[in-house]
Parts: structure tokens; C-alpha cells; sequence
């Protein structure tokens, strides 16, 4: 590059640039923050007022719109262990405290994450009709997943923070409310008989969750021998 030029030959980069300041840090910061920022909130709007169909525009093809599912789960899953350690959402009864439920205290993340490829297979399974593959079953339950997250913090957070007493009601009162969603997405997504794909929502949470706790069993049981 001459020292006339404007622009690199190879890059095209601006030859007139400036030495690094803490202000243009910052701003790149807040600009990153913010286009991250704003992806995530259209995004999760879209899950809470039309989940299963935000899920299959995005499965369709039209994902310029949206936050990319894995980036959304994680981001999610990464604030709600923050909120979980910080108010100990998970312990009821610390005094009567079980391996398991030690084990998912302190890995509250690692059970939100391989919920999803299980709860995908399971759903692949019994919605194979249906026609989607199980990347597409893996996408809509790494939206559903991260959005779990966002209706973990805003529901049970709250509940368990100022109502810690009732903490088995608060459980099921969260986890009904979580099964409702799941099946309203369900029905937006796959279509056919409501009352069906209700049954298929449910066996899917259940067996996912069948799964999960004897995995957590095992590893709980394990630490504790070791």
C-alpha cells in the first residue's frame, strides 16, 4: 500500500485509521451488545406469543430473522446458572439434601443442555409423521430449551425468592405450566388432532425425563462412591 492510497489494495480497510481509544472500545461493545441484544428479545417475544410457529418459519428457511438456536440456548442456559447459584433456587431442604439433587444444584446447566438431544430424539420418534428430521426436532427443542430458561427465571425464580415455603407446589405449578407451553408449540407446529398431539408432548417430556434422572442417578451415585 502507498502512503497515498486511501484504501488497502488487498482489503480494502480505510488507510486513515485511528489508534485504539477506550471510547471506540466501548463503542464497539454497546454495538455488538446491542445487535445481539436486540436478536434475542425478537426472538424470544416470537417463542412467547407463537413458538411453534417462529420455529418452523426458521425451519423453512427463514432464519435471517432469528438467533440461531444453539446460540440462544446457550446464551439463555448461561444466565439462568447465574440466577440459580446466586439464589440457590434449587435447594428446598438443604439439611435433607440427596446426591441427585445435590448433583443437579450444581449442574443445573449440564441438565438443560442434554435435555435437548433427548427430548429431540424422542420427539423425532413419535412425531415421525410428521416429516421433519431430527435436525429439525434438535432446532425446535434448542429454541424450547432456551426459552425454558426464560420462563424458569421469570416464573419460578420469583416464586421460589419470595415464597420458598411452598416450594413442591411452586415445582408443580412451573412444570404444568412448562408441559402447556410445550404442547401449545407442538400444536402450532405439527398440526393434526390436538388431544394427540397433547399425548405425544407428554410421553415425549416424560420419557426425556425418565432418561435424564436415571443419567443423573448414575453420575450422582458414582461421585459419591469415588
Amino acid at each position: 500500500m502507498q502512503p497515498e492510497d486511501n484504501y488497502c489494495p488487498n482489503c480494502g480497510q480505510s488507510a486513515k485509521t485511528k489508534r485504539l481509544q477506550i471510547k471506540q472500545v466501548r463503542k464497539d461493545v454497546f454495538k455488538k451488545f446491542l445487535h445481539a441484544d436486540s436478536g434475542i428479545v425478537h426472538l424470544t417475544k416470537a417463542l412467547a406469543i407463537r413458538p411453534g410457529m417462529a420455529v418452523g418459519e426458521y425451519i423453512a428457511g427463514k432464519r435471517k430473522e432469528y438467533y440461531e438456536p444453539l446460540k440462544y440456548l446457550t446464551f439463555t442456559v448461561g444466565i439462568s446458572v447465574l440466577l440459580t447459584a446466586y439464589f440457590d433456587l434449587m435447594s428446598a431442604d438443604t439439611a435433607h439434601a440427596n446426591p441427585v439433587s445435590v448433583f443437579v444444584a450444581k449442574h443445573i446447566n449440564l441438565v438443560f443442555l442434554i435435555n435437548v438431544p433427548i427430548a429431540a430424539a424422542f420427539s423425532y420418534l413419535l412425531f415421525l409423521r410428521k416429516g421433519f428430521n431430527y435436525a429439525e426436532h434438535l432446532t425446535l427443542h434448542a429454541f424450547l430449551g432456551g426459552f425454558r430458561t426464560v420462563f424458569f427465571l421469570l416464573v419460578f425464580t420469583p416464586l421460589v425468592v419470595f415464597y420458598r415455603q411452598y416450594y413442591s407446589t411452586i415445582l408443580v405449578v412451573y412444570f404444568s405450566m412448562w408441559v402447556a407451553y410445550v404442547a401449545w408449540a407442538n400444536i402450532q407446529l405439527m398440526g393434526g388432532p390436538k388431544w394427540l398431539t397433547i399425548l405425544k408432548t407428554i410421553a415425549v417430556m416424560l420419557l426425556t425425563q425418565v432418561v435424564i434422572s436415571m443419567l443423573i442417578f448414575a453420575v450422582a451415585i458414582f461421585m459419591v462412591k469415588t
